[in-house]
């Protein structure tokens, strides 16, 4: 059984809120949800800092938008982009992998893009999303890259106006924290999602 540590997230947030909606979650996890307009510009912009070459750029462009950079920062692009790995956590005889793909990685140290309308350094500290990258990809340090971005009269064009930096560390027995939210996600889709069991029979 195979999930995107996004998916694990997304599943640890529903797991903490008892306010939160199951039905949102089996549909964000299904790929049935509605992406919003600022989700839909964030993909753009994580394009935009793929494709961009190395060197200061006012504007960048990715999937059809265009970002004015507005603020007094300098936006880092190590050469290594875009890798995808996974892991395999063992319970039992049960095996679960967990996948993810990185913005960049520079010696020990992963960095995610992440876009907001508003900076909350607590939305990204408690989760989970680090601990998984760090230890999928045997980094020590996890660095997010936290870019406030704000909509123009032009729906496809966006300004960039600052920028947030934040890290976390690797930890004793963090591997085993991951492995029991993954355990916690794999028996929630085995009662909730069967379809995940049918596509893992097929293959």
């Amino acid at each position: 059984m195979t999930f995107r540590v996004s998916e694990v997230e997304s599943f640890r947030q529903w797991r903490d809120d008892e306010d939160a909606d199951i039905e949102l979650l089996l549909a964000r996890m299904r790929g049935q949800s509605e992406a919003s307009e600022a989700m839909l510009a964030g993909t753009a912009f994580h394009k935009a800092l793929e494709v961009a070459q190395v060197g200061s750029a006012a504007v960048l462009h990715g999937l059809g938008y265009t970002f004015n950079v507005c603020g007094d920062f300098e936006i880092a692009l190590p050469v290594i982009r875009e890798v995808r790995a996974s892991k395999t956590y063992s319970i039992d005889d049960f095996a679960i992998t967990v996948s993810g793909q990185l913005d960049t990685i520079e010696g020990k140290r992963v960095e995610d893009h992440k876009t907001t309308g508003r900076f909350d350094p607590e939305r990204y500290l408690g989760g989970y999303q680090w601990r998984y990258y760090l230890d999928i990809f045997g980094a020590d340090v996890f660095r997010w890259n936290v870019f406030e971005i704000a909509a123009t009269d032009d729906p496809v064009t966006w300004d960039v106006q600052s920028l947030h930096r934040l890290e976390q560390y690797r930890y004793p027995g963090m591997t085993d924290d991951c492995q029991r939210l993954a355990c916690e996600l794999a028996q929630f889709a085995i009662r909730l999602m069967p379809e995940r069991l049918r596509s893992l029979e097929a293959a």
